[in-house]
């Protein structure tokens, strides 16, 4: 967020004067009208200036708690983020240039993450949030059928424009036993379909319409519908593999549940916080 403001405020540092002919290089042509620099500079201070510099404080007001209460950043923490982060990229090359092209460091990165984890400790401490086992458990109890997996069917499907396909697909199955997957893949006009040959992956029972639901698990492994209208053409869906309802087990959702749930406290107190620090605090807009 602080380097996206500064690049915003940068931008705005334009209007004040220097780099005029930059201004008025134009970046857009519409109907034969110019759209400038300086007019893409002046949307963007209007459309983010305002609430950039008030994040900006409301930050500074929690770093700044966090340090009067002691609160420290965890080293293994910010590593453990920083290295997550960077496995979203092939290899450290290509995360780094990624970084230099928004004008970062990995140091301004770990600042950035040490910063998050210093505000959400400030949260933390100064409203006194702390989730317990017992907490953990009481929640799990009372939404223990939510926290199941549900009944699911691994699908696959054709899908054509229209029913007479539809139906000589159902024939080519159901007296020559075409391939399912080859079918798909050679008759399906959804591209996507054509590509994974059919395969869908699981859907879970509830995701789908009521009526299509019904059809779709009766069916055993192996067994596939007659064509059904959907959308804009007809389908046909193959059972490739059920999977039974699970009952959720506390102890492979407990350290998930209790990391929610205290995400969603931060969550609730951190506007309490900033506006408590807010009415302390001594804020002055300078106006350039």
């Amino acid at each position: 967020m602080k380097k996206q403001t500064i690049a915003v405020f940068a931008l705005a540092a334009l209007l004040a004067g220097g780099a005029q002919a930059a201004q008025q290089k134009s970046v857009a042509i519409v109907n034969g009208e110019k759209i400038t620099a300086d007019d893409l500079t002046k949307k963007l201070w209007w459309q983010h200036a305002a609430k950039d510099l008030s994040d900006l404080i409301d930050e500074r007001l929690l770093l700044e708690e966090g340090a009067r209460l002691g609160v420290k950043a965890d080293k293994a923490e910010v590593d453990a983020r920083f290295a997550a982060l960077q496995a979203n990229y092939p290899d450290k090359a290509a995360f780094d240039k990624n970084l230099r092209s928004v004008g970062w460091s990995e140091k301004d990165l770990r600042g950035l993450i040490a910063d998050q984890l210093l505000m959400r400790g400030a949260v933390i401490a100064a409203r006194k949030i702390a989730v317990t086992d017992a907490d953990v458990k009481t929640f799990f109890d009372a939404n223990k059928d939510k926290l199941g997996s549900p009944e699911a069917v691994k699908l696959s499907q054709i899908f054509v424009p229209s029913k007479g396909e539809a139906d000589d697909a159902y024939e080519l199955l159901s007296t020559v036993g075409a391939d399912f997957a080859k079918l798909s893949s050679l008759k399906s006009s959804d591209a996507a379909l054509r590509k994974n040959a059919g395969a869908l992956g699981f859907i879970a029972r509830g995701m789908l319409q009521p009526e299509l639901e019904k059809e779709i698990f009766a069916l055993m492994p192996g067994e596939y519908t007659r064509p059904i209208q959907t959308g804009a053409g007809y389908s046909i869906f193959k059972a490739e593999e059920i999977r039974p309802r699970q009952e959720a087990s506390y102890d492979a959702v407990k350290a998930d549940l209790k990391a929610a749930m205290m995400n969603q406290a931060i969550s609730q107190q951190l506007p309490v916080l900033v506006s408590e620090l807010r009415k302390k605090a001594k804020i002055e807009i300078v106006q350039q």
